[in-house]
C-alpha cells in the first residue's frame, strides 16, 4: 500500500481538486483508492452530522464508502485555542492513527489531504509536518505562484519536512507565470533537491460557482429558480447606461449580472444577449414583474439580495475562485488538465 500527503503553503490551492482528479485516474487504472484528511476545520452540518465540507465533497466524488468520521477524525468544532487548550494531543494522534488504518485497509493508494495549510495544526501535533512524520509519508506541495516570494515558502517548507517533501505543483497559473515557471523556477528547485511535477493554467470553468452557490453565499432570495445549475464564470457590475452595457454583454460568457433592482433596462438587455446567465438584483429592489417573467421564460435565475451592489461583489470575490470541485463537468475539467499538464512519471502512487 502506498500514501501521498498532498499539503500546501497556502490555503485555497487547489489540494482537493488535485486530490480528485489523482483518485479518479487511479481508479480508472483498477487501483483501490482511499482519501484521508486528517485534521478539518471548515465544519459544517449535514443534517445531525458534523462534518468538513471539502472532505465530504472529496469523498463523495471518489466514492470511496468509508465512514466520514474516519475520513476526517479531528474536527475543529470551536475556537482555535478553546481547542487547543481541552483536547489532548495524544488522544488525537491517536485517534488519527487508528482512523488512518482502517482507512488504509484493502487499499492500493490512500491520497492524504493536509490541513489549510501546512503549519496548521502545529499546536495540536496535527501539522502536515507531524502527519507526514507520524504516518511515514512523502509529500507533494501544491503551490499558487502568486508572487516570486513563493518560492521561499517552498524553501522554508523543504527545511521542515526534510526529505519527506520531494515534489511541487503549481497551480492556477496565467499569463508570463506559465512560461516563467516552467522555464526558470523548475531549474531553481531541482538544485535545491525538489521535482516539479508540471504547472495547472487557471482555468475560469473551475473557478467558477454554481448558481446555487451564489445563492447561499449571498443569502439572496429566489425571484426565479434555475431550471439546472449553471456555472458561473465571470460577473459584470451594470452600472452603466444600455448602449454602453451592450458591448460588455456580448464579450462574456457563462456571465452574471450584478444591478440595481431598480435597473430595469439593463435586466431586460441582459436577457436578450444569452451570454448572462445570472441576474443578482441588490438592494432589496424588486424588479417589474414583465422582467420577471421573462427570465422565467428564459429559464434564467434571478436572486434578490439585500445588500448594495458593491458590498455584493465584494462578498462575491470573497468566494470566487474558492468553489469545491463538483459537478461532471468541473471533475472532468480537472482531470483533463491533471492528465494534459503533469508529469505524473515520478509519483510512485501511480506505478
Amino acid at each position: 500500500m502506498k500514501s501521498l500527503l498532498v499539503s500546501s503553503i497556502e490555503e485555497y490551492s487547489g489540494k482537493s481538486a488535485l486530490i480528485i482528479a489523482l483518485g479518479l485516474m487511479l481508479r480508472d487504472k483498477g487501483f483501490k483508492v482511499g482519501y484521508f484528511k486528517p485534521f478539518c476545520v471548515g465544519t459544517t452540518r449535514i443534517g445531525e452530522q458534523l462534518v468538513d465540507e471539502d472532505a465530504y465533497n472529496t469523498a463523495s466524488v471518489l466514492n470511496t464508502g468509508d465512514d466520514i468520521e474516519d475520513v476526517c477524525p479531528v474536527k475543529l468544532d470551536k475556537p482555535y485555542v478553546e481547542y487547543v487548550c481541552s483536547t489532548d494531543p495524544v488522544s488525537l494522534k491517536r485517534r488519527v492513527m487508528d482512523s488512518y488504518k482502517r482507512i488504509s485497509e484493502g487499499r492500493d493508494v490512500v491520497l492524504v489531504e493536509g490541513a489549510v495549510e501546512y503549519k496548521v495544526g502545529r499546536a495540536l501535533g496535527l501539522s502536515d509536518l507531524d502527519v507526514s512524520s507520524a504516518l511515514d509519508l512523502d509529500a507533494l506541495m501544491v503551490v499558487k505562484y502568486t508572487s516570486d516570494f513563493v518560492i521561499d515558502g517552498i524553501l522554508i517548507a523543504k527545511e521542515l519536512f526534510g526529505a519527506r517533501l520531494k515534489f511541487v505543483l503549481f497551480n492556477q497559473l496565467a499569463g508570463y507565470k506559465k512560461a516563467y515557471v516552467k522555464e526558470v523556477t523548475q531549474r531553481f528547485l531541482k538544485r535545491n533537491g525538489l521535482e516539479m511535477l508540471g504547472s495547472l493554467p487557471y482555468d475560469p470553468l473551475l473557478a467558477g460557482l454554481f448558481v446555487s452557490e451564489l445563492g447561499e453565499a449571498l443569502n439572496g432570495e429566489w425571484l426565479v429558480k434555475p431550471e439546472e445549475d449553471v456555472i458561473i464564470e465571470e460577473f459584470l457590475i451594470g452600472a452603466m447606461s444600455p448602449p454602453a452595457a451592450l458591448k460588455y454583454f456580448r464579450r462574456v460568457r457563462q456571465a452574471a449580472l450584478i444591478t440595481g433592482g431598480d435597473r430595469a433596462d439593463l435586466q431586460n438587455l441582459a436577457l436578450e444577449t444569452g451570454n448572462i446567465k445570472c441576474l443578482l438584483l441588490t438592494g432589496h429592489l424588486e424588479p417589474p414583474a414583465t422582467m420577471l417573467g421573462k427570465a422565467e421564460e428564459k429559464g434564467i435565475p434571478v436572486i434578490l439580495v439585500a445588500d448594495d451592489t458593491l458590498t455584493t461583489m465584494e462578498k462575491v470575490d470573497n468566494v470566487f475562485g474558492k468553489a469545491r470541485i463538483k459537478g461532471d463537468a468541473k471533475i472532468r475539467r480537472i482531470k483533463e488538465l491533471v492528465e494534459r499538464f503533469i508529469d505524473l512519471k515520478s509519483l510512485e502512487v501511480l506505478d
